[in-house]
């Protein structure tokens, strides 16, 4: 049984192989990837220099507020745009592709992540890690990733570990309440009452 360590870096080398074959370079072998030093992330490119952002009165950024919702159901993915859409002033971007997901997350600066638990190969949590190590390791003013909330099927388990994150805001079971998507996002954005027109 591998450990998540291992898995994160065997899907990590996953990704990494196929952006060097499409640019005509391939590594001798997997030692030549573990071994790079940290000053040569490869994240550098990527995640790119931010500019400091500037900030209206309110405290936000003068641009619209983002968040990414990866699900491999389109049906949730739907449940949670529409609901954020329609009780926040969030925009929100969906994708049923983990890899996709990855991508925009380090192209587009996001204030939340919606992931499910499992998105074909790859589980919620370890896409999130994937997406904090490249965080860290790029030279962007943001060092952190942003918070995500987690949607799990009814009889899915989550680890301790996991709950007990910090940059988890909630972990979100199915059947979907509104109540409980509005109540993660509280910290980012005012929220509309939805009792009121």
């Amino acid at each position: 049984m591998e450990s998540r360590s291992q898995k994160t870096w065997k899907t990590l080398r996953k990704i990494s192989s196929s952006q060097e074959e499409s640019e005509g370079t391939v590594p001798a072998n997997e030692e030549e990837i573990v071994r790079t030093e940290p000053s040569a992330c490869r994240a550098d490119a990527v995640v790119g220099e931010e500019k400091p952002e500037t900030f209206d009165g309110a405290g936000k950024s003068g641009d619209s507020i983002k968040v990414l919702v990866a699900h491999p159901v389109s049906s949730t993915s739907r449940l949670i745009r529409e609901t954020l859409e329609s009780f926040t002033e969030l925009e929100v971007e969906t994708t049923s592709n983990f890899l996709r997901a990855f991508e925009l997350a380090l192209q587009k600066r996001y204030e939340m992540f919606f992931f499910g638990m499992s998105i074909g190969d790859l589980d919620g949590s370890l896409l999130y890690e994937m997406i904090s190590k490249v965080y860290a390791c790029g030279k962007s003013v943001r060092k952190l990733a942003p918070a995500v909330v987690f949607i799990r099927e009814k009889d899915e388990k989550i680890s301790e570990e996991l709950e007990r994150d910090v940059r988890v805001k909630d972990v979100v079971s199915k059947p979907i309440r509104i109540e409980r998507l509005l109540k993660a996002v509280e910290s980012i954005v005012e929220v509309k009452d939805p009792t009121t027109r």
